[in-house]
């Protein structure tokens, strides 16, 4: 299946991803986060969308952030209230 579909008559983009982020970490955490290495893994189907990347020196990687489990438009980073309200998307 492709992993772009058509528009609804709503306005809705239904999409299917095309891999995940492997990542050490397996809770929030404040800090450190700069030298965490996490590793994209693409499906295996997606495998030719790779051919000829090493000549780029940057990629842009479009994420959903499925593991939210509210949605707010601002929070304190970590549900910490020691630090100030910041903009949900800046807390990523």
């Amino acid at each position: 299946m492709h992993p772009i579909h058509q528009i609804d008559n709503e306005g809705n983009i239904k999409i299917k991803p095309i891999g995940y982020v492997k990542s050490p970490i397996k809770k929030p955490q404040t800090g450190g986060l700069t030298e965490v290495e996490a590793e994209i893994v693409l499906n295996k189907d997606c495998g030719k969308c790779l051919d000829g990347i090493e000549d780029f020196s940057h990629i842009i990687v479009i994420y959903w952030l499925n593991q939210i489990r509210r949605y707010r438009q601002r929070c304190h980073p970590q549900g910490r209230k020691d630090i100030p309200l910041l903009g949900q998307l800046a807390t990523r």
